[in-house]
């Protein structure tokens, strides 16, 4: 029989996905043996492996070509092996990839099993499984938070810079960061702008990262550092708020209770940039997977151009312009109706 036929077979492509499991958990051990580190530029024995990472040595050889399958080592010799390109990104100091690996295999994999009630409940499964939100689980893991941190504040400082190419805040007198995280969106503003002054937003759990940034940047004269829930209350006084990152992590409902209270806070000249992944109805691999990944860590939904037109159409904004960053984020620039 054609192997390329036997390939399609439908109950054999489904087999495959079903092993996805799998594929998860072997890349999640990888990663806390530290796998990823031990053979970072190196060629290591399967009898050193063992022994850094604390296992059996046949059972470590029988593991490193399950590794190997997936693409992650190569074997150099018969007893040998070096990682591939595939495996660096999961090193500790790479990294999100090194945090979203451990997560992968145990929160994140537990949470993923009440698939079905945020179905049902339109709520977040991993809040329901450990009884706590996802960002209150990181702040007692500081090894992944870090990891996490890092890549936010990567993805973040090219946001900053398609901000300064696409929005004129020459013209700005306050920018305010809603959701500001460890402050890196609008202490980059600040750098860029030195005429401008800053409001970091967030949970009180969260400011302290924020006065971190700020102290490192000097930029304690400038930025002023403000907690709160932006579902009750955001500062008023800004020419221009920023939200990043922040929308895709609530429902419709809580999403537009947010654009309210920023509309509340602005006067008449003031803009609000949304500044998001955008979904495209289209993309029904990535961008529904990570419509699900809201939907099971959050609650929340990714969202189209269109969506978020209307969202902030409801909250009383006019969308001026929407404009696809080089970054891959969309921003939304929406001004008050009058």
């Amino acid at each position: 029989m054609n192997s390329n036929l036997e390939e399609q077979r439908p109950d054999r492509i489904v087999a495959s996905l079903l092993r996805g499991h799998i594929v998860t958990q072997l890349i999640a051990c990888a990663t806390r043996l530290g796998i990823p580190d031990h053979l970072d530029g190196r060629v290591r024995s399967v009898s050193e492996l063992s022994q850094l990472a604390g296992t059996r040595s046949n059972e470590m050889f029988r593991f490193l070509r399950a590794l190997q399958g997936l693409g992650l080592v190569e074997p150099v010799g018969d007893d040998t092996f070096r990682g591939t390109p595939l495996l660096a990104p999961l090193q500790q100091e790479a990294g999100g990839l090194y945090g979203q690996a451990l997560m992968a295999g145990a929160e994140y994999y537990e949470a993923w099993m009440g698939l079905d009630y945020s179905l049902i409940t339109g709520a977040s499964a991993f809040e329901a499984r450990h009884g706590q939100t996802l960002y209150e689980l990181l702040d007692q893991k500081s090894d992944v938070a870090g990891s996490f941190a890092r890549t936010m504040r990567w993805n973040t400082t090219e946001v900053v810079s398609d901000l300064i190419t696409l929005h004129d805040f020459s013209d700005k007198d306050v920018v305010a960061d809603l959701g500001t995280g460890d402050a890196t969106l609008v202490c980059g503003l600040l750098d860029s702008f030195p005429g401008m002054r800053g409001i970091a937003f967030d949970q009180p759990a969260v400011i302290e990262q924020a006065r971190r940034t700020v102290t490192e940047r000097k930029l304690e004269d400038r930025c002023e550092l403000v907690s709160g829930n932006f579902l009750s209350e955001v500062p008023p006084g800004a020419s221009v708020y920023v939200l990043k990152s922040v929308l895709p992590n609530w429902s419709d409902e809580s999403a537009l209770e947010i654009l309210r209270r920023c509309r509340e806070a602005m006067n008449g000249k003031g803009r609000l940039l949304v500044v998001e992944l955008v979904m495209s109805l289209d993309d029904v691999e990535d961008g529904a997977i990570r419509d699900m990944i809201m939907l099971v860590l959050f609650g929340g939904k990714n969202r189209t151009t269109d969506e978020y037109s209307v969202l902030l159409q409801q909250a009383g904004f006019i969308v001026d312009s929407v404009v696809d960053a080089p970054s891959g984020v969309c921003v939304l620039d929406a001004r008050p109706l009058a």
